[in-house]
């Protein structure tokens, strides 16, 4: 809860940081090089904070919901998408996927630093795994491994995952219902004297079998 009230906090200046655009323009470069965007695809934001990344992916696809259990993010987004003009095809709602059931079926969902502040991350890719229609993807951009705790170490409320490791996300996102799953890297950020890096996942979810008839 402390980080929601940090991310409502910082929401109206979150946009500010020249960091945080190069970031954003640089993921939704690789999502539109990775995954097959068109003018009928229906995508969700996982962890969607002020909307950037889909405010930049917008004229790629043919609707977005950005969710975020930020109330204050989802502010922004909502005043960020009005002035773009795309309120006829993005929309915010406060949503926490792990618990939050959200209508709807999806062919893309996306989501960028979002996931290493996800406690139950299993219960959150199972969630998205539901929301997507069979062949559905999955794009996520996250922080690699981090061992040491570098890149969080100035923020006392972090209490979430210290980057990935590539192999023990390709396994639970198996687990979770997804194939073909590949990674790339994205960007990096410089942090300090540091660079750390970002990758992009990018997976399949597996067809259910039909039922017997």
């Amino acid at each position: 809860m402390h980080e929601h009230r940090r991310f409502d906090d910082e929401a109206a200046t979150w946009d500010d940081d020249p960091g945080h655009e190069r970031r954003q323009v640089a993921v939704a470069r690789a999502i539109e090089e990775a995954v097959d965007l068109g003018p009928t695809t229906s995508a969700v934001d996982i962890g969607g904070g002020t909307g950037r990344l889909s405010i930049l992916l917008a004229d790629r696809v043919g609707s977005v919901v950005v969710t975020d259990p930020s109330a204050g993010m989802v502010r922004v987004a909502r005043e960020r998408i009005d002035t773009a003009g795309l309120g006829d095809r993005l929309r915010a709602v406060q949503a926490d996927l792990t618990v939050d059931r959200l209508e709807g079926t999806y062919d893309v969902a996306w989501s960028s630093m979002a996931l290493h502040h996800v406690h139950d991350l299993d219960g959150l890719l199972r969630a998205v795994a539901a929301l997507l229609a069979d062949g559905g993807r999955l794009a996520i951009a996250d922080l690699d491994k981090d061992p040491d705790g570098a890149f969080h170490a100035d923020k006392t409320d972090f209490d979430g995952h210290h980057g990935f490791d590539r192999h023990h996300l390709a396994e639970q996102l198996t687990r979770a219902g997804f194939a073909d799953i590949r990674f790339r890297d994205a960007t990096t950020i410089r942090k300090g004297d540091r660079d750390f890096g970002l990758f992009l996942c990018t997976a399949t979810k597996r067809n259910e079998p039909s039922a017997p008839r």
